[in-house]
């Protein structure tokens, strides 16, 4: 099973109103902003015995927070976009359950029914020998998910998906 394929049945399922959207970009970039500055704040800092600790940690902190804020942009920009639900404004949570086989038939059950509260009652393994995907939203208004079986080295769909709106 391939994440990308389900997200593509996921969005071809819902009529345009699932859409692969990036995240924002704004919080990354004053993430780096922050650390910029901190760097910045450092060279006006007169240079002496008595303010070489807070030069050092300025540095090591500016240094620090503006690498994680070029890969935070870079993940954002370059990265995969991630399933939004135009009606209610939000992105899906993505919730990926592990469960034993021998649960098959209590988990093909829920999943037909669309059900994530019964799947979160349901005891998951160590071993995900059957997986379930789903995408919900926030609210709960929303949910599409689909249980995988692995055999022969692959995840093999056991359900269609199942879409409650």
């Amino acid at each position: 099973m391939n994440i990308k394929d389900f997200n593509e049945a996921l969005y071809a399922s819902s009529d345009g109103v699932i859409v692969e959207r990036r995240r924002s970009i704004v919080i990354p970039l004053l993430v780096l902003l922050v650390g910029v500055a901190l760097l910045v704040v450092n060279c006006f800092i007169d240079g002496g015995e008595a303010t070489n600790n807070l030069k050092s940690s300025l540095i090591l902190a500016g240094g620090l927070i503006t690498l994680v804020g070029v890969a935070y942009c870079a993940v954002n920009v370059f990265g995969e976009g991630a399933p939004y639900h135009k009606g209610y404004n939000c992105f899906l949570a993505r919730k990926q359950y592990a469960f034993d086989r021998a649960k098959i038939d209590a988990v093909v059950k829920a999943v037909e029914a669309c059900d994530k509260a019964t799947l979160d009652t349901i005891g998951e393994g160590e071993i995900a020998a059957l997986s379930v995907i789903c995408y919900y939203s926030p609210n709960g208004d929303y949910c599409a998910m689909q249980a995988f079986v692995y055999e022969d080295f692959l995840y093999n769909s056991v359900t269609k998906l199942s879409i409650k709106a």
